[in-house]
């Protein structure tokens, strides 16, 4: 059985597991088809990244929406340690789930992913972190 990740009531399991596999392809990839499986792997990570901060957030009582303002209010938080960063991400996450542009794959390929990856593993040494402080009696 897989190991379970839980920030109080937010199992982030999933997005440690996308964490993984993103850090595995992009150690490994080499082909054009195989960076494009460290894009989906990126995108896959980023969309968990920012729901389960929202789910951390809500758990918290912090009401929020749409990224933005979840990755503002989690900087705000020190769970991410530049929501400028992640506006950023966005805009990379757009692109590649709307169309293909080699020079984009290239470049999330070489410095995107390698940059988010730093970034989502500042985000899970947080949640770690803090996990203790809002565990809940598990049965």
């Amino acid at each position: 059985m897989a190991e379970q990740y839980l920030y109080g009531e937010v199992d982030y399991s999933s997005l440690v597991r996308a964490r993984n596999t993103l850090n595995r392809i992009l150690q490994t990839s080499q082909n054009e088809a195989e960076k494009m499986g460290v894009v989906k792997a990126f995108e896959i990570c980023y969309e968990l990244s920012w729901k389960i901060m929202k789910k951390i957030l809500e758990f918290r009582g912090v009401e929020v929406g749409a990224a933005r303002d979840v990755f503002r209010e989690a900087a705000r938080l020190k769970l991410l340690a530049d929501a400028e960063k992640w506006f950023a991400y966005i805009k990379k996450r757009n692109i590649t789930v709307h169309a293909y542009q080699p020079e984009i794959l290239d470049d999330l390929f070489a410095n995107t992913a390698k940059e988010f990856l730093q970034d989502l593993d500042y985000l899970l040494n947080r949640i770690k972190k803090e996990e203790p402080r809002y565990a809940t009696n598990r049965n």
